[in-house]
């Protein structure tokens, strides 16, 4: 278990700097939005060039990552239909669908994957998997709500425009382009621009730990029931329903089946909270599920592996 408290205290130590950060005021009444809003526009993007450019096809479609993905998307779905038909909020229900689905594979899963599961080649294909698909779905989603409530949806091609200048897909879909073709950027180009992907995580991180600034306390009553379901569906239905898909289902056995629950009882990530500022939707709601689900999956990890190896 090496591998995962590695990772657990990778997390903990940038959340704490975060947090002196933003007990101490250097950044401003803004910092945290701020960083926020660096990993969206920036940082997150380029990531994302990086990342699915240098990646092999053949890895990013793994037969695994039905296992992962089909888990991910079931609970995601679930969670999102539940919220919406209880709060009526469109917003909040994708925020409660990503906090199931949309895993902590970045930081997280590579230590545990490296240690525990004694190879990183199963993070590639969760991680594209969120970036490319989970993340631009929920964006776009959101990018239409917005634009529909601010009456800016006069013309049946607003939708689209809202797509494309989405930073997100633009990082996706220049990083495909390139894994596709073959093709690199000059590494005079391709070098700044990794640097500046390798920010997105500690970015993150420390802007999580500044929203900590005033301390932890009991959700409050409106929140308790959303928080509790998302934190049992995030740490035992999901590795539960990728077990049955990626065992009985589709037949993996041994390390690889142990990867698949594994990497589905991963926490909440904290980009999630991170789109959350961004769209100003469900935030209290999120910062408690990914701090609650990144407490409690240590053991949850601990007991899976156990059992499975």
């Amino acid at each position: 278990m090496l591998g995962a408290l590695e990772g657990f205290a990778v997390i903990g130590f940038i959340i704490f700097v975060g947090f002196l950060l933003g007990r101490s005021g250097v950044l401003g009444a803004q910092g945290q939005r701020v960083l926020a809003s660096t990993v969206f526009y920036v940082s997150t993007p380029a990531l994302l060039y990086d990342l699915i450019a240098e990646a092999p096809l053949e890895r990013i479609f793994s037969p695994a990552i039905f296992a992962t993905a089909g888990s991910a998307s079931l609970v995601g779905i679930a969670l999102f239909t539940f919220s919406y038909f209880k709060h009526r909020s469109l917003g909040r229900a994708v925020m409660s669908g990503w906090a199931v689905s949309y895993v902590n594979i970045g930081n997280l899963g590579i230590p545990i994957a490296i240690y525990v599961l004694k190879s990183s080649s199963y993070v590639p294909p969760i991680m594209l998997f969120q970036l490319v698909i989970l993340a631009p779905l929920g964006m776009v989603i959101l990018d239409i709500h917005q634009a529909k409530r601010a009456g800016t949806l006069a013309h049946w091609w607003t939708p689209l425009l809202q797509v494309i200048r989405n930073p997100i897909l633009i990082g996706a879909a220049v990083g495909l382009f390139f894994a596709i073709t073959g093709l690199r950027l000059p590494q005079i180009i391709h070098d700044p621009v990794s640097m500046i992907g390798a920010t997105s995580v500690p970015l993150t991180l420390l802007a999580f730990g500044i929203s900590l600034k005033d301390g932890w306390a009991v959700p409050a009553r409106g929140t308790r029931t959303d928080l509790t379901l998302i934190t049992v569906v995030k740490l035992a239905i999901q590795p539960l329903i990728a077990w049955v898909i990626g065992g009985p289902l589709l037949g993996f056995t041994g390390i690889d089946l142990m990867a698949i629950v594994v990497t589905s009882a991963l926490p909440t990530a904290q980009n999630v909270y991170v789109y959350s500022m961004r769209y100003r939707m469900a935030e209290t709601l999120v910062r408690d599920a990914v701090f609650v689900t990144t407490i409690l999956s240590f053991p949850t990890i601990v007991l899976l592996s156990a059992l499975l190896s």
